[in-house]
């Protein structure tokens, strides 16, 4: 193949272009910029001047259609649109509103890291909700389908749990005298955790899926203790998953086993397992005894997946994260049994990872010396 051949990247086509071609792409690129530096320059007279009128609404979409990261435009358009919503109808700004809610969604399919497009979004909701004009079932449609696109983002997550608070508070108004509030939450937030598994079982290495549902499972456990009467649609998951702390965390463990034999690098998994077998809200369920006994079984999964690893690896090395958690589950299992934490076993453990994991030495230095915890 010759260098003016067509290579591929990332999956992606790349052409090497001409002498030609790049001159021409240079002065097409030279004139988009002294465009953007035009307009940029333009619209901060237009602020400093205090113009707020359609005309500079208009001319803020330009900008940002081109570098929807420029926040500052967005607060100017926000600006323009709080002086707009007192000089038009209310319908015109509702139409105004909703006309930029598509807007942010075309913006979202190109950028959907983009933090400005998210938070402009937010608060153009707000003001679709002092309007009572605001439908969350839509919206919370609108983020299942971004999510679809691409299930680990972070900004898409949080802007889930976003949307769901706002479906619960406006459930809670909407509903019947004789509906429980408490039967409501659960419906919610119980789906909501079926949707991470949904998650999770797509793709194991979901830091965001494995995060929301940290902060689920207390609430989904509290509503189920506090229903009288399970609905038949949720009784397998009481009966599966949420009749105890102690029947979550043995559920969880077992799909934390699957997802650290699956990708034994994926950090999310790992931190997960931490979370797991330190969160309070599972340990204070649990005697001693049996609190030992996951940890003690725990470690015994972690080094027989550290052999396999090992046998896979050239120099038979220890595997990092393997290692590094069964360090972090044998000094949870000393200090249970009131045991020197820092035992000979874990300071070997500790100067094998300074030859696997050399860039963070340092860190281990200090927890060999007790300067920091190893939890």
């Amino acid at each position: 193949m010759t260098n003016n051949d067509s290579k591929r990247e990332h999956g992606v086509k790349r052409v090497n272009l001409s002498k030609e071609a790049k001159r021409l792409k240079l002065e097409r690129d030279a004139a988009k910029t002294e465009n953007y530096k035009a307009l940029t320059s333009q619209l901060f007279t237009s602020r400093d001047d205090h113009q707020l009128g359609l005309s500079e609404f208009n001319e803020t979409t330009k900008i940002l259609l081109i570098n929807p990261e420029f926040y500052t435009m967005w607060n100017y358009r926000r600006e323009v649109l709080i002086e707009l919503r007192k000089s038009i109808e209310v319908e015109q700004y509702i139409d105004m509103i909703n006309r930029d809610l598509k807007l942010l969604m075309d913006l979202l399919k190109r950028y959907p890291k983009c933090y400005w497009i998210w938070n402009h979004r937010r608060w153009c909701l707000f003001e679709l909700v002092e309007l009572n004009k605001v439908n969350w079932e839509y919206e919370f449609g609108v983020v299942s389908k971004l999510l679809e696109l691409d299930a680990r983002n972070y900004h898409g997550w949080q802007y889930r749990r976003f949307v769901v608070q706002n479906i619960e508070q406006d459930s809670l108004k909407k509903k019947k005298e004789s509906q429980s509030e408490t039967l409501i939450l659960l419906n919610i937030n119980a789906n909501e955790f079926n949707y991470t598994t949904t998650k999770i079982k797509k793709n194991i290495s979901n830091f965001s899926a494995w995060h929301n549902r940290s902060k689920l499972i207390p609430k989904v456990f509290k509503y189920f203790s506090e229903v009288s009467d399970i609905p038949e649609p949720l009784q397998e998951l009481y009966k599966t998953v949420f009749q105890s702390p102690h029947l979550i965390l043995v559920h969880d463990l077992e799909l934390i086993k699957t997802g650290m034999y699956m990708d034994s690098d994926d950090t999310s998994v790992w931190l997960y397992l931490y979370w797991l077998l330190t969160e309070e809200f599972f340990i204070k369920d649990l005697t001693k005894e049996v609190y030992l006994s996951i940890l003690k079984e725990q470690l015994s999964i972690i080094e027989e997946l550290n052999e396999l690893e090992k046998d896979d690896h050239k120099d038979h090395w220890d595997h990092c994260w393997c290692l590094k958690s069964i360090v972090f589950v044998k000094v949870l299992i000393y200090k249970q049994s009131n045991e020197d934490a820092l035992s000979d076993d874990i300071k070997a453990h500790l100067k094998d990872l300074i030859k696997i994991d050399p860039l963070r030495k340092a860190k281990y230095l200090d927890q060999l010396e007790g300067k920091v915890s190893i939890i």
